[in-house]
């Protein structure tokens, strides 16, 4: 069974499949959005790909998002970014309605984005591989409760990630210099009040000591922090030869979100 096939097999009650070959299916789908009264239809082709997965995107004649948007996960192509690796092949059902999940929340985070010009941050994805450098960042990232920052810093513009960061080799497989202080910004704090790891507490109210801060040598987590700069380094590398590539090929910013790196 191709990976079509699967899919409208195991389509959820949103969806109304209208004309379906081998290789093609046009769907009409509603999937229920929070505090709203009244569904949106939204008019979808569904085709086979080169990868024996399926790609999604927006009839032409009932278009209700931008043709393309990097910032909205839409490919030049109109084809939609679910997820990385959403155009490969499905291989059971379980694949198919994880696929009818994330593209629901696709067209939720749509929603969000033409309301509010921007991406929803939990939601927000690196463009190509370099989606790998940023899940594997947030891998690292989650015991220690750093994932907020980490995404704020890629999609928001702040905090330590979105800073320079610390010098990095050509090859960006280590960092220099670990005699400068961790880009965290932590400082030490009193003795009774340090912990074995990273922290970015205030100290007493009315301290007025100015403490120093740790170097990336001595941090508890040093590891940990020299691999989300390194990789930092190269999502931020595989996004901007993404982006010379889209100017190269002279594809224009659609002007719907806030901050795009092809204005």
């Amino acid at each position: 069974m191709n990976s079509l096939r699967l899919l409208l097999e195991n389509c959820p009650i949103w969806v109304e499949i209208q004309n379906k070959s081998r290789d093609h299916a046009t769907i009409v789908v509603a999937p229920p959005l929070a505090g709203s009264v009244d569904p949106v239809y939204y008019c979808l082709d569904l085709a086979l790909t080169d990868k024996g997965g399926v790609s999604v995107r927006e009839e032409p004649a009932h278009r209700r998002f931008p043709e393309f948007c990097m910032e909205r996960h839409i490919n030049p192509g109109g084809t939609f970014c679910l997820e990385y690796g959403s155009e490969d092949s499905l291989g059971d059902a379980d694949a198919a309605n994880r696929l009818w999940s994330s593209l629901e929340t696709f067209l939720h985070n749509q929603e969000y984005a033409a309301k509010r010009r921007e991406w929803p941050l939990a939601a927000g994805l690196s463009h190509g591989e370099a989606a790998l450098e940023q899940l594997a960042m947030e891998e690292l990232a989650k015991p220690l409760g750093w994932t907020e920052e980490l995404l704020g810093g890629m999609f928001r513009g702040r905090g330590w990630l979105a800073q320079n960061l610390p010098r990095v080799t050509k090859k960006l497989d280590r960092v220099v210099n670990a005699r400068t202080p961790c880009p965290r910004g932590c400082n030490w704090k009193h003795k009774s009040r340090r912990k074995n790891s990273c922290e970015l507490d205030s100290c007493e109210t009315g301290c007025r000591k100015q403490h120093k801060p740790i170097l990336r040598a001595n941090c508890p987590n040093r590891w940990i922090v020299e691999e989300i700069v390194l990789r930092e380094h190269r999502r931020r590398a595989i996004e901007a030869a993404l982006v010379a590539d889209l100017r190269e090929k002279k594809i224009q910013c659609c002007g719907t979100m806030k901050n795009c790196s092809l204005r």
